[in-house]
């Protein structure tokens, strides 16, 4: 991608520099969560993603954002089906069945994954958009950023795997990992029956093989939670409620299963209060790690936390720093955090570093903070929260560039965070609906809940920079 011209890399984008360019669930306010984007053929896709899936209103959609003109389209919408038992199944973090749905619900209610790939069967590179599906996850291709058809057997050949999360591009392969699982019985978002990284030289025709093996041999490994590219090495983090994460890499030689060797475990001896990789992603040599806990900090299913995210530093030759997180002593010796904050950045609210995207020569990183669901009945009108986003230049100093959402307190994570010619792109996971249950609860009527935007949905930021033609402060 060519270097952004929208900032002069000597200073970050600061938060009156970023622009909404989309909310209330792009025209969807059931829809909460940007989960997959990608710029393709010089425009950005978004996928939105829903709670639920229980109604024809929460169908996944792929839309098209062309930049230049700053309008959206909609360019694929998800089928309809009859529901099953795959759609009543008992969420592991909500323990009850839900009722049956009378109305036709959506094959796909969300996306997970996306990047641009070229493989054996493409004349040029393509869009892979990876899904969510109580009947098994799929894979879908444009050409043309118009026409999405899937290339994939659900769940890549096992229908109860629900999606697939990130979908990385590396020497001539698409890898990408199994997230969730239905049975019909039970719902798990997090974990997976199959905690693999998959592989295909060749996507378009549905060539799907296994790269690792399960857990990389430890069962206790529940999933492969996130990969990125270092060098010439594929790197693997995993979630591991028992011992804490472990990260594995690979150089992806030969024929699949390839030969992985381990960079770190023990969630870098902070066991498992490190359980899950959530954010990778390679900055100035070194691979920039993010973990996380499920939940509110805590993980309910596993009985893990409360903890707030760390962020390390993982360098080829296997050393590595602390960036943010509390001293501690480890296999590899003493770790002070190189960047002198404690876990979250300082903020026991951040409990997860969800994504990481480097912009003009800045390492950005955004967290998922969940200080609004502690917000009470007589804090609904001037409710605290909102993700943090914040940025460096070399890895050590880091300045905030928001810390309340762009002052939109539901917005309680950044779920998508991409580099584009235009800017950077963020796209949020929205909590609205907290603000009407909270108001309900208190016993309020209709009328005593008018004036209060109950509406919610995702939203998506532009930040351009200040040199940038439309640059500069934004309403």
């Amino acid at each position: 991608m060519e270097r952004s011209k929208k900032t002069n890399g000597t200073t970050c984008i600061t938060a009156e520099q970023f622009r909404l360019i989309g909310d209330r669930g792009l025209g969807n306010p059931a829809a909460r969560v940007a989960h997959a984007c990608a710029y393709f053929e010089g425009n950005l896709y978004m996928g939105t993603t829903h709670g639920s899936g229980d109604s024809p209103g929460d169908c996944g959609r792929i839309l098209r954002h062309r930049c230049k003109q700053g309008q959206w389209q909609t360019v694929y919408t998800s089928p309809l089906r009859q529901p099953d038992l795959r759609s009543t199944a008992i969420d592991v973090l909500r323990y009850k069945r839900k009722a049956m749905p009378t109305t036709q619900v959506p094959v796909h209610r969300g996306f997970r994954g996306m990047a641009v790939f070229q493989g054996k069967s493409d004349s040029r590179p393509a869009l892979y958009v990876s899904t969510i599906s109580n009947w098994g996850g799929v894979v879908l291709r444009s050409s043309d950023g118009e026409n999405f058809e899937p290339v994939s057997a659900p769940g890549l050949g096992d229908d109860q795997l629900l999606s697939f999360r990130a979908l990385v591009p590396f020497r001539g392969r698409l890898f990408t990992t199994p997230i969730g699982y239905n049975t019909g019985d039970i719902l798990d978002r997090n974990g997976t029956n199959r905690p693999v990284v998959m592989v295909s030289d060749d996507p378009a025709n549905g060539r799907w093989e296994e790269a690792s093996p399960a857990g990389f041999g430890d069962p206790r490994n529940q999933v492969v939670f996130n990969m990125a590219v270092l060098g010439d090495h594929l790197y693997a983090g995993t979630g591991n409620p028992q011992g804490g994460f472990d990260v594995w890499r690979t150089e992806a030689d030969g024929k699949p299963p390839f030969s992985w060797e381990r960079a770190l475990t023990t969630g870098a001896g902070r066991f498992n209060l490190n359980e899950s990789v959530c954010g990778m992603v390679e900055f100035c040599g070194a691979l920039y790690i993010g973990t996380g806990l499920p939940g509110l900090g805590y993980d309910s299913a596993n009985d893990v936390g409360p903890a707030a995210a760390v962020l390390l530093r993982l360098r080829p030759d296997g050393s590595w720093d602390l960036v943010v997180g509390q001293p501690r002593f480890s296999p590899d010796g003493l770790k002070v955090p190189i960047s002198l904050m404690g876990p979250g950045f300082d903020d026991f609210h951040n409990s997860v570093i969800w994504r990481m995207a480097v912009h003009d020569g800045w390492l950005y990183l955004g967290t998922h903070h969940w200080e609004i669901f502690n917000t009470s009945l007589d804090d609904v009108r001037n409710p605290q929260g909102g993700f943090h986003l914040w940025a460096t230049r070399n890895g050590e100093d880091w300045q905030p560039v928001t810390q309340n959402g762009f002052g939109s307190p539901y917005a309680v994570g950044v779920r998508t965070l991409v580099s584009t010619p235009h800017g950077l792109v963020i796209g949020s996971d929205d909590h609205s609906q907290l603000k009407r249950r909270s108001l309900i609860a208190s016993g309020r009527t209709p009328a005593q809940l008018e004036g209060f935007d109950d509406e919610g949905g995702l939203q998506v930021w532009l930040g351009e920079g200040a040199d940038h033609p439309e640059g500069g402060p934004h309403g």
